[in-house]
């Protein structure tokens, strides 16, 4: 795992959503200078745990992982938990397994959760658009968007990268092609994530709409949800700034409740 500023009582695992370069991006700096951040690249998609996720098909396969690592971690102290996108899934399925282990949970646009009717399309086909899609979809200003790595995306590529993105979208749909990018099973135990929780999303986010994080965020015990004004699905890209105005605050509210290691 990549860390910034290890050796603090207090860490935030934080969770990238597909096509994020891997580092603390964005927000991630700036948050790393008042708690410990750990930015993992998950099995799979460039990690160094790749060959053991080989024969894995699932989120649950992610989340277990991410569990283990954790049991098997001697360090002490919080741990707060926050997940973007597809990470905001991994993020879930964690809590739901685990909520006494994080002192916070922040969800940033999560994937994972069917909320709507059987028919309705809630998640964009990120697997099927192309970049240029995916980038009106998921920015408020598509002219401003950095830190993302897809095929074709951003344009000079070399091979090493191209090779890195295509693995990347294929790992992908291995864990979320069926069914498309949620769990049906998840949605049963949302009620058993008792961890303060934050939801946020961008007002512009036409990847995971904001309904559909703000109908989660009242499915989940202790949540609250927050809109970014002028942000996509990656406000933590997007509106650094204004991340860490909503992010900072709520972690350092809860930093004496919750589970430690």
């Amino acid at each position: 795992m990549a860390e910034v500023n290890a050796g603090r009582a207090r860490r935030l695992l934080f969770l990238h959503d597909a096509d994020v370069v891997a580092g603390p991006v964005g927000a991630l700096g700036e948050l790393a200078a008042t708690i410990e951040i750990e930015v993992p690249r998950h099995p799979g998609f460039g990690a160094a745990d790749d060959e053991l996720a080989e024969d894995w098909d699932s989120v649950a396969d992610l989340a277990q992982y991410y569990l283990h690592k954790l049991d098997r971690d001697e360090r002490q102290g919080e741990i707060h938990l926050a997940g973007a996108g597809f990470g905001a899934w991994i993020a879930l399925e964690m809590a739901v397994r685990a909520p006494r282990r994080f002192a916070t949970l922040v969800l940033v646009a999560p994937y994972g959760v069917k909320l709507f009717g059987p028919t309705d399309r809630e998640f964009a086909d990120i697997l099927l658009l192309d970049p240029t899609e995916v980038v009106e979809l998921g920015w408020a200003d598509p002219a401003a968007c950095r830190d993302l790595r897809m095929p074709g995306f951003p344009p000079g590529l070399d091979d090493g990268e191209y090779e890195r993105a295509f693995a990347d979208r294929e790992s992908l749909a291995r864990f979320a092609w069926k069914p498309f990018m949620h769990d049906p099973r998840l949605r049963r135990w949302l009620h058993v994530a008792d961890v303060a929780t934050l939801v946020v999303s961008g007002d512009r986010d036409r990847m995971v709409t904001p309904e559909h994080s703000r109908a989660l965020a009242e499915l989940l015990p202790r949540a609250r949800y927050i809109e970014i004004p002028g942000a996509g699905h990656h406000p933590y890209l997007e509106r650094p700034d204004e991340f860490v105005a909503a992010v900072a605050p709520f972690v350092d509210a809860d930093r004496k409740i919750g589970a430690s290691t």
